[in-house]
């Protein structure tokens, strides 16, 4: 029985790595002003433009309705829904794709719709979705491929720098106490996600350079048998600082794969951030 694996727009694949991958997208928003577009509606670099200048905007989940108007033409020809979602400690989302779920089984008893909340964001949603959708293509079933993911996510270590937590306290992904104690001129926290799929500073170094290095270093501590793993890296707006820390890689791993942190998290994490992510045996700092 065929079967499709779905992303929300936090995984921040293009159109073309979700072509690639066989994905299919839930869309998330982006609110500027009275304006509401998608996140692929915005272009990344503009967006940090923006918020260079001062522009603030605010983003939005997806709604019940957004998860039911994405799976329901799938479950009508026959196939079955996997969701890999965007993790519950930064959004209620997957609450919604799961309330979604509970109306479309009614509607379609004879259908499988698997909802997980992967405790995953950014790339690391996309580095799990990546390795779910290639044991699809080896011959995996929906039950297989979601008994796989759930025995991966935890081991998808998430790890990133920012300029400035203020973004990450107004949008409540972290606590005030947190943001004020990193807020020292200089300072940049090397922040990471639990097993709860939140965030937590590991550690804090002074400027730019070290904090790249600093994730090297979070690499070199965590990562499982580096030589055969595809790590993604991630960057708001700073490709420079994202082909230094693909350079401290080359030779340690299998492939890099680098792109923008669209602009539905950047919201949240402001220009100037940058994150990797890559497997590891358990999410420790």
């Amino acid at each position: 029985m065929s079967y499709r694996i779905f992303v929300e727009s936090s995984a921040d694949f293009t159109p073309k790595m979700l072509k690639a991958y066989g994905l299919d997208l839930v869309p998330l928003k982006l609110i500027r002003g009275e304006q509401i577009m998608t996140n692929e509606e915005m272009d990344p670099a503009y967006f940090y433009s923006l918020e260079r200048r001062g522009e603030r905007m605010t983003t939005a989940a997806a709604n019940v309705n957004d998860y039911i108007e994405a799976f329901e033409p799938h479950l009508k020809n026959g196939e079955d829904i996997l969701l890999l979602g965007f993790t519950s400690g930064l959004s209620s989302s997957v609450n919604n794709a799961e309330t979604a779920a509970e109306d479309l089984r009614e509607r379609y008893p004879e259908r499988k719709i698997y909802i997980i909340d992967t405790k995953c964001a950014n790339y690391g949603q996309g580095l799990l979705a990546d390795l779910v959708t290639r044991k699809r293509a080896a011959g995996a079933t929906i039950d297989e491929a979601k008994e796989y993911a759930e025995s991966i996510m935890l081991k998808v270590y998430h790890v990133f720098t920012v300029a400035d937590l203020m973004y990450l306290k107004r949008g409540g992904r972290i606590s005030a106490a947190t943001a004020v104690a990193g807020s020292v001129l200089g300072i940049r926290p090397i922040l990471y996600v639990r097993d709860d799929g939140k965030i937590y500073v590991a550690g804090k170094v002074r400027g730019k350079s070290a904090s790249t290095k600093a994730l090297f270093d979070m690499f070199e501590k965590h990562a499982v048998n580096p030589k055969a793993q595809t790590v993604y890296i991630s960057h708001a707006d700073c490709p420079e600082e994202a082909q230094r820390l693909a350079g401290m890689l080359k030779g340690k791993v299998k492939d890099v794969v680098i792109g923008y942190i669209g602009p539905v998290f950047g919201c949240h994490c402001g220009p100037d951030s940058l994150s990797m992510y890559f497997l590891c045996d358990e999410r420790e700092p």
